[in-house]
């Protein structure tokens, strides 16, 4: 059985290949896949197999895999998908290593094609790497392999690696991105990912040395679970772009019709985000726009911007946009404002970030040393350029007669190259496409000839302020990243007494939900605090209980079926003396009979009533993609109105248990608030790293609450817990 990365490399770099469904009509998808190859300079052996016909493109056509004289490493399949499981079985008696299935009509489609493509994963299970099906292949420079309409794709490879479930977006992604200067070292269309998925690739390209960028847009994933531990791992060591798509109901309906993927809720996907480093990019504009400024910037930047622009209202843009984009504009020191006011004319300009220089043609020698004051200048990490004329053509529309010499213009365009080289600090330059009329279109071509000039030289080229800030944020938030350190809890082999506990604790349940009682003495064998109720099943019970703890007291139905106990009246507080408990008690019974007809009652805990604390709630839930998260808000009973909540997957790191904490609206009152004391915040934090120790040990946990948690100046205690079983537990 293939596993992991094993066999991916045949997909980028065969030896060989065969082309199943090529024809001598040249319309057919067999045959413009056979000659996209041809044309990209596919340097193997290329075989074409058909049923019919006897020659393609100036190829045998073989009637069988089997007939072929020798073995193709790779095979691409483009038949009907029921034939396909007979296909790629016949490909794997003839020993081919790894086939890519490009027929649609499996899982995206109905329930036959779901039978087809579990079909394919068990012949693949035997030992052929397969890809798609439902897809457009792979595209691989270095290795002469290209997509269904990539012939012409260039044949210089680069340091982006690009994945896509969308076939149509290996093309739509990758061709603007080729005019504006982005290479790409490999790109996968997988399609329904049946055998290699998103986690395969990604581990493979986080280790391929031609890689020095991952992008990718997806519909959902297979593995999230994987998907998310190698994207953790590997933070901060290469980019990852991820335009994650079908967020929205309709988006998620859209995405199961075209791959057959589970999309996956918002939630979710922002906690991966945060706790794997990846770069979410919202649009294809945006996916691209970060390619090219890593491409230019593998490194990312500092937040430290020097913005200059030719014009006043330019610097107004671009502060919103920096300021937006997580970035900011450093003051300039004394002395550089100073050496900017004897360069700069006194009428139209002022030294101060953003600079407006007063003039889109700035002089060569004043534009040389301005940009040498801010290159020099302190806490400047990134130098901006916009509304500079650059451009001949572009000069002498604006500035008519006025315009500088085209030497003069040629001289300016070199400056910024001279900048970067002589001071080592990134530049980037905002061209606009200013003139869209069909009678300006040498223009723009100009422009592109201009951002082609600037991309060889390692300086990226934007359209707007805004692209261009929206690309620096997440170069910056990389360059960031990269001095993190993730302390990921290492795997424990022991057992735990805990876990002993719970293993014998729903060995003798009788339900998929746990009692207070049951689960907090779970929780405090993993180290919770909590309050140690008293199962009553009489009153009488209940007043020993009460007097055994001391008043006053606290009182709970406990049923497996009652689970929002305070919503029908069946939590009594601060009880004081035995008349109260026994009161509690009938009432407590009766209105639980009322409420819950059909429930089984089991008896009333009793147990010493908390103090008051800040009420806080632990939680913990199953994703469907990528397993257990761990919950941390405000608690009690409008914890679900109010909605003050975090996530993230487990297992958690300590930097996970501290951001949890700090980015909820109820981290000002645990730091204190108006007199109030301030809580034991470190203290928290390692309930959040017990409780995912807890989570990760016991699988069969599928919801959790601890709700409310009082949380005092030294401790917090449990004062309810809830915990629920999977259906297959009991």
């Amino acid at each position: 059985m293939i596993k992991n990365t094993e066999g991916i490399n045949y997909f980028f770099k065969p030896e060989s290949i065969v082309v199943i469904g090529a024809s001598d009509v040249a319309a057919t998808f067999g045959t413009r896949y056979l000659q996209a190859l041809m044309d990209i300079g596919f340097k193997g052996r290329l075989y074409a197999v058909n049923y019919k016909g006897d020659e393609t493109l100036g190829l045998k056509i073989y009637r069988s895999v089997m007939e072929l004289p020798g073995t193709p490493e790779l095979a691409c399949i483009c038949v009907s998908a029921k034939y396909g499981p007979d296909v790629l079985r016949e490909c794997h008696k003839k020993g081919v290593k790894a086939a890519i299935i490009l027929s649609a009509g499996f899982s995206e489609y109905d329930e036959e094609g779901k039978r087809l493509e579990r079909e394919i994963v068990e012949i693949a299970r035997e030992g052929i790497r397969v890809m798609g099906p439902n897809c457009f292949g792979t595209y691989c420079p270095a290795g002469r392999v290209t997509v269904v309409p990539g012939g012409h794709f260039p044949k210089e490879a680069g340091g982006v690696a690009l994945l896509t479930q969308s076939g149509q977006l290996a093309e739509g992604i990758t061709a603007p991105a080729f005019g504006e200067g982005v290479r790409y070292s490999k790109v996968a269309s997988y399609g329904n990912a049946c055998n290699t998925n998103e986690a395969d690739l990604l581990e493979y390209l986080m280790r391929d040395n031609e890689t020095q960028i991952f992008s990718a847009y997806l519909e959902g994933v297979r593995d999230g679970r994987r998907f998310f531990n190698i994207a953790r791992v590997n933070r901060g060591k290469k980019p990852i772009i991820i335009w994650k798509v079908g967020l929205t109901n309709m988006g998620a309906a859209a995405a199961s019709s075209h791959t057959g993927s589970l999309a996956g809720d918002s939630i979710v996907w922002d906690t991966f985000f945060k706790q794997t480093g990846a770069i979410r990019v919202e649009t294809r504009e945006e996916l691209i726009d970060t390619s090219i400024g890593f491409s230019c910037l593998p490194s990312g930047t500092g937040t430290g911007v020097a913005f200059i622009s030719g014009g006043g209202a330019g610097t107004v843009i671009g502060a919103d946009a920096c300021e937006m984009a997580g970035m900011h504009l450093p003051s300039f020191t004394a002395g550089t404002a100073a050496r900017l006011n004897e360069l700069l004319p006194s009428a139209g300009t002022i030294a101060k970030n953003p600079l407006d220089i007063g003039t889109p043609h700035p002089p060569l020698e004043i534009f040389t040393k301005v940009l040498e004051a801010l290159a020099e200048s302190d806490g400047v990490d990134v130098i901006v350029i916009r509304r500079i004329f650059f451009a001949i053509k572009a000069a002498r529309y604006f500035a008519g007669a006025h315009a500088p010499s085209p030497d003069q213009v040629e001289a300016i365009k070199q400056v910024p190259v001279n900048i970067k080289q002589k001071y080592n600090k990134p530049v980037v330059i905002i061209l606009p496409e200013d003139l869209t009329g069909t009678e300006d279109i040498e223009l723009e071509q100009e422009r592109r000839e201009l951002r082609d000039f600037y991309f060889r030289h390692g300086i990226p080229v934007f359209r707007s302020e805004q692209r261009a800030f929206v690309a620096l944020g997440y170069l910056a938030g990389f360059r960031k990243d990269q001095g993190i350190h993730i302390d990921i809890p290492a795997k424990i082999d022991t057992e735990s007494k805990g876990r002993a506990l719970f293993l014998d604790t729903i060995k003798n349940a009788g339900s998929s939900v746990l009692d207070e009682i049951q689960c907090k003495k779970i929780l405090k064998e993993y180290g919770l605090e909590s309050t140690e109720p008293v199962l009553c099943k009489t009153e009488k019970d209940a007043v020993t209980a009460a007097e055994n703890f001391g008043y006053p007291v606290v009182m709970k139905i406990i049923s497996p079926q009652i689970t929002h106990k305070s919503d029908i009246g069946a939590v009594k507080l601060n009880l004081k003396n035995a008349n109260d408990v026994k009161t509690a008690f009938n009432d407590i019974m009766s209105v639980s009979r009322e409420k819950a007809p059909n429930a089984t009652l089991e008896g009333v805990s009793v147990q010493r009533m908390a103090r008051p604390g800040l009420e806080l709630v632990i939680g913990m839930t199953k994703d469907q993609q990528f397993g257990p998260m761990v919950m941390f808000g405000m608690g009690g009973t409008l914890v679900e109105v109010l909605k003050d909540i975090s996530f993230r997957i487990t297992p958690l790191s300590r930097q996970d248990a501290s951001e949890m904490i700090r980015e909820t609206k109820v981290y000002t009152l645990l730091k204190g608030y108006r007199g109030q004391a301030s809580v034991d915040i470190p203290y928290l934090e390692e309930l959040l790293l017990k409780v995912s120790a807890m989570v990760k040990e016991n699988p069969e946990i599928k919801e959790m609450d601890i709700n409310p948690l009082f949380a005092y100046e030294k401790n917090a205690v449990a004062v309810d817990a809830r915990i629920i079983l999977e259906a297959e537990t009991i």
